[in-house]
């Protein structure tokens, strides 16, 4: 496998680049396909993204043609522009068609897909994801001349870096890499100009009498009677302990979180929980789907439940019940790779985001290996008590029997209020104020 990705902050800068980068890839892989399809038949694939922080190419085969392969796409890719791009206006309208086509099939998904999105667009930074609204509108101004000037800009300048991983020599690998360097031909970018990583922005800490954030939508699919709550609760803690404990308090509430919901509530077909991850922040999700109780039955419900956890699934833990869920976790990690590109992924996932910490597995193993009873009460106290970043992330339906008062778009937090209760209006001044927060608290 070869990964090679260009950093620049030029990319995704505006919801206008963002689109821009959206065209890109579709154009560059639907016209490059006449080659790549036989190259695929031969056991070759190749991958193009353009993402926030720069432009990552991949390349997967034997390695006696991979090379060469790479080269070629890397030229296309950088130098032949005619050759990935519309080369008339009604062919660059087909493709922005597409998209847009595209874009506009979010307002039909599942309402607990429109709960997850708005509450992880509350934890992102607004320079690393952009709204779907904002991507339309923006889509809808875009013209074949400007992607071309945009496209002239990505391989300009920027950091390189790049993973070869497989069978290879190192003399072989550095010869690849100096092959790639030479094509891309882009100037290096100094240090204080790298782009910025992604850091997951904090939710405000609240006490248990305190209401929480929470994010309350209209479901945008009129003909969809379903409601959904989310709630989530953010560790921003980055060690192994912090990250294999949440886990643990995962693996713990998962199957009674379930049974008290689904199996004796009957609240809904969809319940689940689990741990989503924003670079090394980590929390703990829950959600619920359902077509008979509206969103603050739902919301009601998983909190009752989350109020005795420490009660009725912590405190009568044994040693016995640890020593399992520890071994699952364990077990997991320790189980060898079966395919390179499970480990190319994760070493990969090292260097993108500047940790280089390749024994991280053996790590948590330890980590995993130490853990105590007290160790997991004290999380689930910080957790949900002393440190309680909580963000609910509630979808009402237009109607049906889950249906309650309509979401306002604005609750007031874009025009200074002090209120946690925002509007899908409200979201991008919530993410401003927790970004200004962030940098206040680093400096």
């Amino acid at each position: 496998f070869l990964i090679f990705q260009l950093l620049t902050g030029e990319l995704y800068s505006s919801p206008l680049k963002a689109s821009l980068a959206l065209l890109y890839q579709t154009c560059a892989a639907d016209l490059l396909n006449e080659y790549t399809y036989d190259a695929g038949l031969a056991g070759l694939s190749y991958s193009f993204q353009v993402l926030p922080r720069g432009a990552r190419l991949t390349f997967g085969g034997y390695n006696d043609k991979l090379k060469e392969f790479a080269s070629y796409v890397s030229s296309k890719l950088a130098r032949d522009l005619n050759d990935v791009l519309p080369n008339s206006d009604d062919e660059f309208e087909r493709y922005r068609d597409n998209l847009l086509r595209a874009l506009a099939a979010f307002k039909v998904k599942q309402p607990y897909a429109h709960a997850i999105y708005y509450s992880g667009l509350a934890q992102q930074p607004r320079n690393f994801e952009y709204t779907n609204e904002e991507l339309v509108n923006a889509m809808k101004s875009t013209t074949r001349q400007q992607l071309i000037e945009y496209v002239k800009t990505i391989w300009a300048r920027g950091k390189g870096d790049a993973l070869i991983q497989g069978n290879y020599e190192k003399k072989e690998a550095l010869d690849i890499v100096n092959t790639i360097d030479k094509t891309l031909n882009f100037k290096t970018i100094s240090a204080n100009q790298y782009p910025e990583r992604l850091k997951a922005l904090p939710i405000p800490v609240t006490t248990a009498r305190e209401d929480p954030v929470r994010i309350r939508t209209s479901e945008p699919n009129p003909s969809n009677n379903n409601a959904a709550s989310q709630i989530m609760l953010q560790s921003l803690g980055t060690s192994e302990k912090d990250h294999v404990l949440i886990e643990i308090m995962s693996a713990i509430i998962e199957e009674p979180f379930f049974d008290e919901l689904r199996t004796k509530q009957q609240l809904g077909y969809i319940v689940s929980s689990g741990i989503k991850a924003v670079e090394q922040t980590r929390t703990l999700s829950l959600i619920v789907q359902s077509n008979v109780a509206p969103a603050e039955k739902l919301t009601t419900s998983m909190l009752t439940f989350l109020d005795q956890v420490r009660k009725k699934y912590l405190e009568p833990l044994t040693s016995v019940d640890i020593e399992l869920f520890v071994k699952g976790l364990v077990d997991r990690r320790l189980e060898p790779d079966k395919f390179l590109a499970v480990e190319v992924t994760r070493n990969w996932s090292e260097i993108a985001n500047g940790r280089f910490q390749y024994d991280r597995l053996q790590a948590e193993v330890a980590a995993l290996l130490t853990l105590s009873k007290n160790d997991i009460l004290d999380y689930w106290d910080n957790l949900y008590g002393s440190e309680r970043r909580m963000l609910v992330s509630e979808v009402v339906p237009r109607s049906g029997p889950a249906t309650s008062k309509e979401p306002a778009v604005k609750n007031g937090y874009s025009d200074g209020t002090n209120t946690l209760l925002l509007g899908v209006g409200d979201i991008e001044k919530f993410r401003a104020d927790r970004e200004a927060s962030r940098s206040v608290t680093m400096s």
